[in-house]
């Protein structure tokens, strides 16, 4: 082809440049990516900080863990309950402790004895594309990843494999923010024999606020949307043992799409707090609020043991 015409040289030159500059972007990002991890895994830490390559079916690749042990782990023998960390879109499982600074909040609340000691993992749960190409915890109808099976299924039964953990859905709590807001709503309340703990930083729940990603998961509007909308689904959840927590900024565009769950959830008499507060859509507020959604979590474990402990006693008698 002959691009004699200056205008089809000059578009050709741009999509050049654009395609030199994308190549040469992609591994300065992992360059910045792995430089990031690797300053969290020489920190200092009571705890311990690790990455874990883990082979997927559902996601059909070797994929990113990343895991923190808590204080005492290494020594005393005992099995721990464990929070799922659940990025946004753009984003990946480092975000939690890079930006979110997951582990120093959890260790620093283990230290002063707010929460009790916690095994926290985040993992990567993006498409095929990347941290860019957003799966949005989904299983894929296009045959693309199968997302909510992996965090529903695989990787907790890795973890489970891997580290000693407490296996039963009141020892396990899933937490998200934005998509993973979403993620951890919508996959927690299908999976309710995994997950009886579940938080929500700044989520969207009604499906059409990221039609774009949803449609790259399950195809056009139709009964798929459906079953993956917390909005339709909230009546059945009856399950007595569930727990969910919500925050959203003030200023937040999706702050109606969470107050309409709370007036939802209150209908259909789901235990769950939901809080707002100034601000936005950032990282500094998910930061500000973890320690919030953590003593959430560590106080519905407790109140589950507790629950639990009780309903033995009785059957015992």
């Amino acid at each position: 082809m002959h691009l004699k015409h200056p205008r089809i040289r000059k578009i050709a030159l741009v999509v050049a440049l654009g395609a030199l500059a994308a190549a040469a972007w992609t591994p300065l990002i992992s360059a910045i990516h792995r430089y990031q991890i690797q300053s969290v895994l020489n920190e200092k830490l009571a705890g311990r900080f690790v990455v874990l390559r883990m082979p997927s079916r559902a996601l059909r690749r070797v994929n990113d863990v990343y895991v923190y042990t808590p204080p005492g782990y290494k020594t005393s023998g005992r099995r721990y309950r464990v929070i799922y960390l659940l990025h946004g879109c753009p984003g990946q499982g480092t975000d939690w402790f890079v930006k979110g600074r997951a582990h120093e909040t959890a260790e620093r609340l283990i230290l002063q004895k707010k929460i009790d000691p916690v095994i926290l993992v985040s993992f990567d749960a993006f498409g095929r594309g990347g941290p860019k190409d957003c799966a949005d915890f989904l299983n894929s109808a296009l045959g693309g990843v199968m997302a909510e099976d992996y965090v529903a299924s695989e990787l907790p039964r890795y973890i489970d494999a891997k580290f000693r953990t407490i296996r039963s859905p009141d020892s396990r709590a899933l937490v998200g923010l934005s998509s993973g807001g979403y993620g951890a709503v919508n996959v927690g309340t299908k999976h309710q024999d995994v997950f009886h703990i579940i938080a929500s930083h700044s989520g969207y729940f009604d499906p059409i606020l990221d039609r774009k990603h949803i449609e790259g998961m399950l195809g056009p509007r139709g009964p798929l949307w459906d079953a993956n909308d917390p909005h339709k689904q909230v009546a059945k959840w009856r399950d007595p043992s569930l727990r969910i927590y919500m925050d959203c900024g003030q200023s937040d565009d999706l702050l109606p799409d969470n107050e309409a769950l709370d007036r939802e959830l209150t209908a259909s008499h789901v235990s769950h707090v939901f809080r707002t507060e100034p601000g936005a859509h950032h990282w500094r507020i998910w930061r500000a609020r973890l320690p919030i959604s953590l003593a959430y979590c560590d106080a519905a474990f407790r109140e589950l043991a507790a629950e639990s402990d009780g309903q033995r006693k009785r059957l015992s008698k």
